[in-house]
């Protein structure tokens, strides 16, 4: 009979020890926002350097045809903290800015973008990426615009 009290208590204690969990584990990112791995949607170029701690790089060159606003702005951060910026009108253009880590992952048949450091280009059926360093961030481009616009948009990276 001892032996059955014991088990009793100990179940007791871990219930109420997996509850305490729990409820740290919901209520911390209540109380802590920060603390949420994201991705967050956010409203303004001006939120992301709060939430992930970097400038973000805005290309200046954007044709018209990607529209007058970016539509949408989005952040994660983890495993790294990362922004992604993306333009969709006639044609589209999505940016991510990703702090360290590894290289992107690119095809075999990838090859340098001319007269552009440290990048890899490659087609995609009808996209076109690439793939950046740009100081400690790695900066993946994604589009539908001819590939003669990508050096443009690499070239014209410049923090926010």
């Amino acid at each position: 009979m001892g032996r059955l009290r014991g088990l009793g208590s100990f179940a007791l204690i871990a219930a109420g020890l997996l509850l305490v969990l729990r409820l740290l584990h919901v209520g911390v990112p209540l109380f802590f926002p920060d603390t949420r791995p994201g991705p967050f949607t956010l409203a303004s170029l001006d939120e992301v350097q709060r939430r992930v701690g970097f400038a973000p790089l805005v290309p200046a060159y954007r044709p018209e045809a990607l529209g007058a606003r970016p539509s949408s702005l989005t952040v994660t951060l983890s495993p790294q903290p990362t922004f992604v910026i993306v333009w969709r009108g006639e044609h589209y253009l999505s940016v991510t800015q990703r702090r360290g880590g590894a290289m992107p992952a690119h095809p075999a048949g990838s090859q340098p973008l001319p007269d552009v450091a440290d990048s890899t280009w490659w087609r995609d059926g009808s996209q076109h990426r690439l793939a950046l360093k740009r100081g400690e961030f790695w900066i993946e481009v994604e589009t539908d615009l001819p590939s003669r616009d990508l050096k443009r948009i690499a070239d014209t990276l410049t923090p926010y």
